[in-house]
């Protein structure tokens, strides 16, 4: 657990890491919503335990998500996370 938990969630950070997991295994495949609530709701864990915070982290990640398109791989919609944390950070 590297973000501390009694600080908001650093959405920025928690974009790129479900960014990085969602494109890590099959770039070139099909997502969909529900792969990309459940990683939010991994990554906020992983980052702050099962804790309160991970709670409102991972609101804070799904609040900031872009939305999914139909025919997005994961890779393309890693990269509009990634953009997206890029503005969120500005």
């Amino acid at each position: 657990m590297s973000e501390r938990t009694d600080q908001p969630p650093n959405v920025h950070s928690l974009l790129g890491k479900l960014a990085d997991r969602i494109e890590a295994k099959h770039p070139t495949k099909a997502i969909d919503e529900r792969l990309v609530l459940a990683q939010a709701l991994v990554v906020a864990e992983h980052t702050y335990g099962p804790t309160e915070a991970a709670d409102a982290a991972e609101r804070a990640l799904i609040d900031a998500l872009p939305p999914v398109r139909p025919d997005d791989t994961r890779a393309e919609y890693a990269t509009r996370c990634r953009l997206v944390g890029q503005e969120v950070s500005a």
